[in-house]
């Protein structure tokens, strides 16, 4: 016969039998506007999602929204500020509000991929984001990448004179913006979901992307020259709502922490990887590559030379980190 103190204890030690996986796990999820088969697409699913659930022994499950069927970036930026969305992958569309950050996007900053990795994953690269948290509520988790820039166009451009009246499309980012007209353009800016429908019924001749989104969004089946003017590095950030960040454990923070900076390797090898690959498919295609010869090349980055100054009058500090991502290319 059980005692009334009896019943207790067993409920007490019912209670504590309880395992974590009767507690319902945290959701975490991540929306970027890139396609599945984009490098960032398969690093979220393949190693940020698999380990966060392994490593937080299913505390914590992730949700994957590619193809931006959360929104382009700009929805994406405000979804990841406003807590709908508890994490982004972005570029570098927060340039107003954090101080440093566009000069990732300066061009002809980064020599090659080496060069980049090695500066935005040091000392470097923190300094660029120092003010993230305080002035978009947004925590910085690690740096993907995107690529160098080419310009995919409806006609073959060997020289400066061929971007005269060439209507390209460039993101809403007013440094971007600057470059494009640099270079002699007539610039469009358009959310990246809407380019393939502008170059199909010839709003725009042309649009400048990395290979890889150039690949994955088909807009090659349209325009069928590229010029490989590598005019810019794009970066990834991923980026986490902070008050969710804070909602986080210290184990959790650190479980995610790990397996953004994985995921984030994964994308560089993948992105590097597929370069080539990409350039490969286009031409059998029947996409022209041209890479511009010794006077062209100048030539791109004569005219682009005012983009720094104008820079450095609205952030001052940029020079000094200028020098230094410079400097360590040359190591």
């Amino acid at each position: 016969m059980f005692t009334r103190k009896t019943l207790a204890a067993l409920t007490i030690s019912s209670a504590l039998a309880v395992t974590p996986a009767a507690y319902a796990a945290k959701m975490i999820t991540v929306a970027n506007f890139f396609p599945d088969t984009h490098p960032n697409s398969i690093a979220l699913k393949e190693t940020f999602k698999n380990e966060v659930e392994s490593l937080s022994k299913g505390e914590l499950k992730v949700k994957v929204f590619s193809n931006g069927v959360l929104g382009a970036e700009e929805k994406l930026y405000n979804s990841v500020r406003g807590g709908t969305v508890n994490m982004a992958i972005l570029g570098t569309i927060m340039d107003k509000e954090v101080q440093n950050v566009g000069i990732i996007q300066l061009p002809f900053l980064f020599k090659n991929y080496e060069h980049a990795q090695n500066a935005l994953n040091s000392d470097i690269g923190q300094k660029l984001v120092n003010d993230m948290d305080t002035n978009t509520g947004l925590h910085f988790l690690a740096y993907g990448v995107q690529g160098f820039r080419v310009v995919a166009s409806n006609r073959e451009i060997s020289s400066m004179d061929d971007f005269q009246g060439l209507r390209l499309r460039f993101p809403g980012i007013s440094s971007m913006i600057e470059i494009g007209k640099n270079l002699g353009a007539n610039i469009t800016p358009l959310p990246i979901s809407d380019v393939f429908s502008a170059l199909e019924q010839g709003v725009v001749d042309g649009v400048e992307n990395p290979y890889p989104n150039i690949v994955a969004s088909k807009w090659y089946e349209i325009v069928k020259y590229i010029t490989e003017t590598n005019h810019v590095f794009t970066p990834n950030l991923y980026l986490m709502n902070n008050n969710f960040w804070n909602s986080l454990t210290k184990e959790q923070q650190q479980v995610v922490s790990t397996a953004a900076q994985n995921a984030a390797k994964q994308e560089w090898s993948l992105l590097i990887k597929q370069e080539s690959e990409n350039k490969a498919k286009l031409e059998q295609d029947g996409v022209k590559i041209t890479v511009p010869d010794k006077a062209f090349h100048d030539a791109l980055i004569k005219a682009e030379e005012s983009a720094y100054e104008n820079y450095y009058t609205l952030h001052p500090d940029a020079r000094d980190i200028v020098k230094e991502i410079i400097a360590a290319g040359e190591k």
